[in-house]
């Protein structure tokens, strides 16, 4: 069992002061920010069709990487406590087309990452892209060296638990072997 906390500072609360417009019908319940050893996270809370979505983010020298969408903030500060102790403790997709903060207003309209994006580490990288047929689903890929193997079509939240469970299992190796 890992012995983990958050070393960041607390979280801080700076969601807009008024109303903005979200995305296909989403509805905004907080944005919150926090900081830790050069870094710069905000944590966006919504609803989607009156299911809660949590998303973590992370921001350092102006690029931007999805750590992850979840069910609630909690399991958001797990990832964070993960990425404070080794940031390559956690796939986070960066976000190539981006820079500066994650999670912005323009023209009144909040603008942020769905969890998608690519993980590279050597030779090693995992891909997730929206759906081509489904756009509330993710397609993941792990690619080692020449290899690719096809991890699955999967809903955001479960997409970002197969991609941590595959990485955490390949980074500790098997237990069941």
């Amino acid at each position: 069992m890992r012995n983990l906390s958050i070393l960041a500072t607390p979280w801080r609360d700076v969601s807009p002061p008024g109303p903005v417009e979200l995305p296909d019908g989403d509805r905004l319940e907080s944005l919150s920010q926090c900081d830790y050893d050069g870094w710069h996270y905000q944590r966006l809370t919504l609803y989607r069709q009156d299911e809660r979505f949590v998303y973590l983010y992370a921001m350092f020298a102006g690029r931007v990487w999805v750590l992850g969408v979840f069910d609630t903030p909690d399991q958001a500060d797990l990832f964070l406590a993960l990425h404070n102790a080794n940031p390559l403790n956690v796939p986070a997709l960066e976000q190539t087309d981006q820079a500066g903060e994650a999670v912005f207003i323009d023209q009144g309209r909040l603008v942020y990452p769905l969890y998608q994006g690519l993980y590279r580490v050597g030779f090693k990288s995992y891909q997730v892209e929206i759906d081509s047929k489904n756009v509330c689903l993710r397609a993941m890929l792990y690619v080692d060296r020449y290899n690719s193997q096809g991890l699955g079509v999967l809903p955001e939240k479960e997409a970002c638990l197969a991609i941590y469970s595959h990485f955490d299992g390949r980074l500790r190796g098997c237990k069941m072997c």
